[in-house]
């Protein structure tokens, strides 16, 4: 960055950073990897929502987005070189110490007299990746890091910031599970994104309504909505502004509120616009309600991400999951029927899991026209490890550590991996093509770079 003088130079409160590791870790071999996500996944929502909030705030406010890529790299040096105030980095899909200690050492190098804050998945499930930073926001931190930087601005260290407590070394405040402390909704900032893809995520609402058992979503058991028609005018102005028409509903599950749907995909038709748009959702809730699976397709559903989890009546009452079989068959023929293409969610291993469940599981999807699969093994968080120790009978003596070092009657972690390998394949050879994927896991271990 070319020097300017004293009172001429760019004063920047926060800078935000958005990257996402490439598999085999960060040593320059992935580079197509890298360019691909750029051009052709979207972007994250994250980032678009911080900047928006803090330029709501008064904050000058500069984003990259992967700094790396080697048409970026001067830009991210230069950014630095400013000394923003704050640099914030979301861990969405940042999982690994050794991938993001490559970032912060920059810029603890280069601008060292600004605070990093962290926040994402990577930094919520491993304390070591909180570590790398000065303050951890926890869940949606959109409006607690613009509060933050106000604070900072104001002469009020981090330490001493409404909320803050100290743990592990580091800073944490709290953000929102849903959302708790936003005085209005505001749209994201697109213009802090930097990619080619021409598929956008949004959000309709926060939280998740259900409370499954293997499930560390700190946002479970509770799911606010905004007003349909404002996600629909959310839509339209980016339609409008970026010519996107095609959309990635975030939420966890879309589809639990049936009032609400029927009232989006009605919002969506009456624009007279053709979107296109993809979703997660449960099985159960196309059973439940009835004409809903053709009411999406109508509005421009073209794929849905289902968790389905388990097709065992008697691992999913384990699960927690508020269905049985049969209605998770009515409601995946409902969503076959109207036209939508499933992407299915299934894991392996819970309680209760044996080789020959997995076998049945794998009969169950290569009956079935899934456009795709994935067979994720099971991973023991804290809280199911605690509600397995409570009653370990009911819990098949699940026991070990998180993440992957459990074991149960039926089976441990290297046999569930090996058992979804072995469906993936069987499943691929019944269909001809792939279709099942085992992908591998981000969430990292405890002490494990």
């Amino acid at each position: 960055m070319t020097d300017l003088p004293a009172d001429k130079e760019e004063i920047i409160d926060l800078m935000l950073i958005d990257d996402e590791e490439p598999p085999g870790g960060a040593d320059g071999t992935e580079f197509i990897y890298r360019v691909a996500r750029w051009m052709f996944e979207p972007p994250k929502l994250a980032v678009p929502l911080l900047s928006a909030y803090s330029k709501a705030a008064g904050h000058s406010v500069r984003t990259i987005c992967f700094p790396f890529l080697p048409w970026r790299k001067k830009e991210f040096l230069e950014l630095l070189s400013a000394r923003p105030r704050v640099v914030a980095i979301t861990t969405v899909g940042i999982f690994s110490i050794r991938y993001l200690s490559l970032i912060t050492k920059l810029v603890r190098k280069l601008s060292p007299s600004s605070l990093i804050v962290l926040g994402g998945h990577g930094a919520q499930d491993s304390q070591e990746v909180r570590a790398l930073g000065d303050v951890y926001i926890s869940g949606h931190g959109e409006q607690a890091l613009a509060e933050l930087v106000t604070a900072l601005k104001a002469g009020v260290p981090p330490e001493k910031f409404p909320g803050a407590v100290a743990a592990d070394g580091r800073t944490v405040i709290e953000g929102s599970c849903r959302y708790e402390r936003f005085p209005r909704v505001l749209l994201p900032d697109w213009s802090a994104t930097s990619t080619m893809a021409l598929r956008y995520p949004i959000e309709a609402s926060r939280g998740c309504r259900f409370n499954c058992a293997y499930c560390g979503f700190p946002g479970k058991a509770g799911q606010s909505y905004r007003d349909a028609s404002e996600v629909v005018g959310e839509m339209t102005t980016v339609y409008r502004e970026r010519g996107i028409s095609r959309f990635e509903f975030m939420d966890s599950s879309l589809t639990a509120d049936p009032d609400f749907m029927f009232k989006l995909c009605a919002g969506i038709r009456q624009t007279g616009l053709r979107f296109n748009w993809k979703c997660f959702a449960r099985p159960d809730a196309f059973d439940r309600a009835p004409g809903l699976a053709a009411e999406m397709a109508a509005a421009g559903c073209t794929k849905i991400f289902m968790g389905i989890e388990s097709v065992h009546d008697h691992i999913m009452a384990l699960m927690r999951r508020g269905m049985d079989r049969a209605c998770l068959e009515r409601g995946l023929n409902s969503v076959f029927k109207a036209g939508i293409k499933v992407h299915g969610n299934f894991i392996i291993g819970f309680p209760g899991e044996t080789a020959e469940t997995v076998r049945e599981t794998a009969k169950f999807i290569s009956a079935r026209p899934f456009a795709t699969v994935y067979l994720c093994v099971f991973m023991l968080s804290e809280e199911m490890r605690a509600i397995a120790a409570a009653d370990p009978e009911k819990y098949h003596h699940l026991s070990g550590k998180p993440v992957r070092g459990w074991k149960h009657d039926g089976m441990d972690f290297a046999e569930a991996s090996r058992l979804t390998r072995r469906a993936a394949w069987r499943i691929n050879l019944s269909k001809f093509w792939l279709v099942a994927f085992s992908p591998p896991s981000t969430v990292p271990d405890p002490g494990q770079g």
